[in-house]
């Protein structure tokens, strides 16, 4: 994928495992890489891979990727040098590379997690326990789909599309009526609504 920010040549899943192994950061899989695994084959092309992290690991994160990778903040469709201290509430992610350059590897995204729930940051009445966000998928941690679908619902994209029609069928009753739930809360004019029906 290229864009006006550089180009981007995703990292495969198993190096982005491999390289968040390394570190003693708690991470998850998430956007539609995390879907396809749960969805159990390719869906479609992805131009990124994402990574979440808890907003709170960042300075733990990026010392421990310092070595291997460029990290930057990107936002407002900029991108702005990673300093010592915590990036404004409104940088949601970061851009990452190899330090010698090149093309973007990794998005980074900073979760909100307060206590043990984490928070959908569009709508802070959305919150699920972590250990409800994140599960096991093949031994990679991954965002539960529900919650990944969630993201995707704001303003859907024609890729979003084709990621609720692969994945909603294979969500459970109580993941289906979590997803409604939440979307009638923080988006409510999503046209997925009346599309997620109980099992």
């Amino acid at each position: 994928m290229v864009g006006d920010l550089g180009t981007w040549e995703p990292f495969s899943v198993e190096t982005v495992a491999a390289m968040m192994r390394a570190t003693d950061v708690f991470w998850w899989l998430s956007g539609g890489q995390a879907l396809d695994r749960f969805v159990g084959r390719v869906t479609r092309e992805h131009g990124d891979i994402d990574v979440s992290i808890r907003r709170d690991d960042l300075a733990l994160a990026a010392a421990a990727l310092a070595a291997r990778l460029e990290l930057q903040i990107a936002s407002g469709g900029r991108l702005y040098d990673l300093d010592a201290g915590p990036p404004a509430e409104s940088v949601h992610g970061l851009w990452a590379r190899d330090r010698d350059g090149g093309p973007w590897r990794v998005q980074i995204n900073l979760e909100p997690v307060d206590g043990g729930d984490w928070v959908f940051r569009r709508d802070p009445r959305v919150r699920r326990p972590l250990r409800e966000v994140v599960h096991d998928q093949d031994h990679i941690p991954c965002v539960n789909p529900a919650v990944q679908l969630l993201w995707k619902a704001k303003d859907p994209l024609p890729k979003d599309e084709i990621d609720l029609v692969n994945v909603l069928p294979l969500l459970s009753a109580d993941e289906r009526a979590w997803l409604r739930s939440a979307i009638a809360l923080a988006h409510p004019r999503c046209p997925w609504r009346s599309r997620i029906e109980p099992a």
